[in-house]
């Protein structure tokens, strides 16, 4: 588990935030930087122990959940077949208790689609009408294409281009332990 090192430099940390620390010298952002390490440190320990335990749990979730989809299909299985000899005797017959419902339903006739062959087919032979075609903004040309004016995006021949806006440049911090 979690280190005697790993545990007094996080106990100090708790400390310091308590005093009121301030950086002030190399040193003491090398001590912060440090504290930053144990703390990442402790988190992948805290994630390697929580996954353990998600790993096992979602095991034992799909096993529980396998044996109930096999008992499901046994159970539907007895009442369909129930089902089915008693509309022999009464076309209308369906199952009803305080329990649920077994019934039958008509479905239509249709069509069933292997859509990555039909998607094959239809481009193969060129028939493009049936094929939908998802639209998306090329931001990358559309960026080349015009530039920002008074607070509005103008393409180079004039035209007005709603909803893009400037954002303006900034500075994130970026920690590296």
């Amino acid at each position: 588990m979690i280190n005697e090192l790993l545990k007094e430099e996080l106990k100090t940390v708790n400390d310091r935030e308590q005093e009121g620390f301030q950086i002030n010298s190399l040193q003491s952002a090398d001590w912060a930087m440090r504290k930053l390490q144990a703390i990442d440190k402790h988190d992948q320990e805290i994630q390697k122990a929580a996954q353990f335990d998600l790993d096992q749990t979602i095991a034992w979730r799909d096993r529980k959940l396998t044996e109930n989809e096999t008992n499901r299909e046994y159970f539907q299985s007895l009442l369909k077949d129930y089902l089915y000899r008693e509309r022999q005797h009464d076309k209308k017959f369906k199952i009803d208790t305080p329990h649920g419902k077994v019934t039958t339903r008509k479905t239509p006739a249709g069509l069933k689609y292997a859509d990555a062959t039909v998607l094959k087919s239809l481009r193969d032979q060129g028939i493009k009408e049936f094929i939908r075609v998802k639209e998306e903004i090329n931001k990358q040309d559309l960026k080349k294409a015009g530039s920002v004016i008074n607070g509005k995006f103008v393409l180079e021949d004039g035209q007005i281009v709603e909803g893009v806006t400037e954002k303006p440049a900034g500075e994130s911090v970026k920690f590296d332990l």
